[in-house]
């Protein structure tokens, strides 16, 4: 994960996080994230190519209200390659088989056209612009615009 993605600036741009500046760091979100999930507060998959076992990726779900907000990356070599779409409609599915899910939710900053691009492709929908929400820190310290996107259960 660390030598993957979590250290590469292009890769943490739109994120909420910046990069890793070593091992300790990225393994302590790895803590995290197995923490969040004996609790049920939250999914989180890596994503590794089917031919090397290389990791190239992740994408977590939380719960919120009735349905999964996701957030998903991507390193760098493996953009364009349908790997993304691929996964976020893997989470969809599997989220879709809880009967209180109707929902399942993604945001990103409105010049982030790739990770939009993933979602569409993945058969979401644009709702609206959220104004203010996110501070990406690797480009302000202000919070700033996202595109929010859903898939419902009846889409």
């Amino acid at each position: 994960m660390f030598t993957a993605y979590a250290q590469d600036p292009a890769v943490t741009r739109y994120l909420m996080w910046r990069p890793h500046a070593n091992i300790a760091e990225t393994e302590a979100v790895i803590d995290r994230f197995l923490t969040a999930w004996e609790r049920q507060e939250g999914f989180c998959w890596f994503l590794f190519t089917n031919d090397t076992d290389e990791m190239i990726g992740s994408i977590a779900a939380r719960p919120e209200n009735n349905g999964f907000n996701l957030g998903f990356l991507l390193a760098c070599p493996h953009w364009g390659n349908g790997y993304m779409p691929e996964a976020i409609g893997a989470v969809v599915e599997w989220a879709f088989t809880e009967p209180w899910v109707s929902r399942v939710s993604a945001a990103c900053d409105i010049e982030n056209h790739s990770s939009a691009r993933a979602l569409e492709k993945a058969g979401f929908v644009r709702e609206r612009i959220l104004h203010e929400f996110l501070v990406h820190p690797n480009i302000s310290s202000a919070p700033r615009n996202c595109f929010e996107y859903t898939i419902t259960r009846s889409l």
